[in-house]
């Protein structure tokens, strides 16, 4: 009797539902309706709303603290398989991409919650620039004596090898660049000689003639007095460093001789102002 009830035992054993006493195909009935499945809760955020108006687009209601929000256009975005949760996402899990909804944005304007200013969208980032130096001046200023004619008559033939064929004046020059400055001009017979007084603005009349470190010095001159020739567009031209100005004497059409330029640099040295 025993051995029959175990034998019922174990054969109804192998015909139950897995977990349970009830036989295949029996015990309680399931309800009518199944529940909903629940949905996932966790879910990325739809939307943002961030204070502040934009520059650039309609404005939209205002938010609880007075300030006008801006919406954006609807913008599409990747499927959202890779949900933490994996939830779908409500694409349908069909890997098609779906639009985000308005996301509203604000402008320059709003703060950032570490209370500094967000910078505007279209503020341009202008590199920061350094303020120009100051033009350096110019080596030298002319017309600064009332007459440039410093030399006698006897040191112009001696320039021009020959008499002039006038007295020596004041003139007006306009230069190739359009400057107009004045000389004194003496002409002979296809020779000019021209004189110039200067000061210079970036160091002393001596140092600026020393600075041409060319030319070759005038000899036998009078203690204190210095003068060299150099070659120039103009033609040999005599420098000559006195303690306020630079005199040049420019000679076209000849090279005078060693004794003429002494004699010049003489002449010159004596008749500018002190």
């Amino acid at each position: 009797m025993v051995t029959a009830v175990l034998a019922g035992l174990l054969g109804g054993c192998a015909s139950t539902v897995a977990g349970t006493p009830w036989p295949t195909g029996q015990g309680p009935a399931l309800p009518s309706t199944a529940a909903a499945p629940v949905e996932p809760t966790r879910r990325p955020p739809t939307s943002f709303t961030v204070p502040g108006p934009l520059s650039n687009g309609p404005l939209a209601a205002p938010t609880t603290d007075g300030r006008p929000t801006t919406t954006v256009p609807p913008v599409p975005v990747p499927p959202s398989s890779g949900l933490p949760d994996g939830g779908d996402g409500g694409d349908g899990g069909d890997g098609t991409a779906r639009t985000v909804p308005p996301v509203p944005v604000g402008d320059g304007a709003s703060r950032v919650p570490d209370g500094r200013a967000r910078p505007a969208p279209d503020a341009a980032r202008a590199a920061p620039t350094r303020a120009a130096a100051p033009a350096a001046p110019a080596p030298l200023t002319s017309d600064v004596v009332a007459d440039e004619c410093l030399l006698d008559r006897a040191t112009l033939t001696g320039l021009l090898g020959g008499p002039p064929v006038a007295p020596a004046t004041n003139a007006v020059v306009t230069r190739t660049d359009g400057t107009r400055t004045r000389a004194c001009f003496a002409l002979a017979d296809g020779v000019t000689v021209s004189v110039n007084a200067y000061t210079t603005n970036r160091s002393t009349p001596a140092g600026y003639v020393a600075a041409a470190r060319h030319g070759s010095a005038v000899t036998g001159l009078p203690a204190g007095t210095s003068a060299t020739v150099l070659d120039t567009v103009a033609g040999p031209t005599l420098q000559l460093p006195t303690a306020r100005y630079l005199v040049t004497v420019a000679v076209a059409g000849r090279t005078p001789s060693r004794d003429q330029w002494r004699a010049a640099a003489v002449a010159a040295a004596a008749a500018v102002p002190r």
